[in-house]
């Protein structure tokens, strides 16, 4: 049974009872976290046991989950971020453009932890149209992606380049 629901563009992911994730909808850029680009959910026996569970790594389970504009993000039991799909404007905080999900050996383990700061772990997370928050346990509030959507008072988007995140992000004032 599910404890969690989020809906994006043109996808869907849930939280399982058992704290295990599994999206379906459209797939372009990864979104589902299932190593393809293949849509789940349109046809015979995709769903149910036959879905896949997305890899959130060794020993890791979701808390928490948002789907925003073909990327997914969830916060996992030990309060770390990861997220994968389509990283336009750096919306998946890896310091880079790379979509993520999309291809074998992506996610898991590979898949890098958002940097949210020394010692920082979120309690909440918000994924929109080319952007990405979390509130972070100091009450604090990170966002990365698309500029002018941040709430930095810039239009400088942040994620996208290398030393953008963890202590380098600033908070939302």
């Amino acid at each position: 049974t599910a404890t969690a629901i989020a809906s994006g563009n043109h996808h869907t992911c849930a939280i399982l009872a058992n704290a295990s994730v599994k999206c379906w909808g459209y797939n372009s850029d990864g979104q589902l976290g299932i190593g393809n680009t293949n849509q789940m959910g349109d046809g015979a026996n995709e769903m149910g046991d036959n879905l896949p569970t997305v890899d959130l790594g060794t020993g890791r389970t979701a808390i928490a989950i948002d789907a925003g504009w073909e990327h997914s993000c969830v916060i996992q039991d030990n309060g770390a971020v990861k997220c994968w799909g389509n990283n336009n404007s750096g919306r998946l905080g890896q310091g880079n453009t790379n979509k993520i999900g999309d291809g074998a050996n992506e996610m898991g383990d590979n898949l890098t932890i958002v940097d949210l700061g020394t010692g920082r772990t979120a309690t909440a997370i918000a994924a929109g149209a080319y952007v990405s928050c979390a509130i972070l346990d100091n009450a604090s509030v990170k966002c990365w992606g698309a500029g002018g959507k941040l709430g930095l008072g810039d239009g400088g988007s942040r994620g996208d380049s290398a030393n953008e995140m963890g202590d380098n992000l600033p908070t939302v004032d």
